[in-house]
C-alpha cells in the first residue's frame, strides 16, 4: 500500500529556522511561540498556549538572533492553518523582504 503525501502547493522555498516570535491579535500581545519553519511568504510555528481559527489576523514582532533584540516593526499576518503540529501564517503584505536589514539571520536561513 503506498503512502499518501501531500502535494506541496507553496511558492516559496520554506527554510528550517527556530525564530521568537511575539504574536499580537487586535493590539494586543497574546503570547510568545517559536518557528519551525520560514520563508518569504509566511511561517510556521509551533503550538502554543492560544492557537487561532483559520483566517484569524494577527501581527507578528520577530525577535532577531543576531542582535538579540526584538524587531520592533510588526509583520501583518493571517492564519492559514491550525492542527495539533502548530499553525500556518501568510504573510499579509510580503513585508519580510524589508526586515532582511534587521539581523534576522535570513540571509543566512535563505542559504542552507
Amino acid at each position: 500500500m503506498s503512502q499518501y503525501r501531500p502535494r506541496n502547493r507553496r511558492r516559496m522555498e520554506r527554510f528550517s529556522a527556530d525564530i521568537l516570535v511575539r504574536v499580537y491579535h487586535r493590539g494586543e500581545r497574546v503570547a510568545e511561540y517559536r518557528t519551525h519553519d520560514v520563508s518569504q511568504g509566511g511561517m510556521g510555528l509551533k503550538p502554543g498556549r492560544v492557537m487561532f481559527w483559520r483566517g484569524t489576523r494577527l501581527e507578528l514582532q520577530l525577535f532577531a538572533p543576531t542582535r538579540n533584540r526584538l524587531i520592533t516593526q510588526r509583520i501583518p499576518a493571517v492564519v492559514r492553518y491550525c492542527s495539533s503540529r502548530g499553525m500556518g501564517l501568510k504573510f499579509r503584505a510580503g513585508e519580510l523582504p524589508a526586515l532582511r536589514g534587521e539581523g534576522l539571520g535570513l540571509g543566512e536561513v535563505e542559504r542552507r
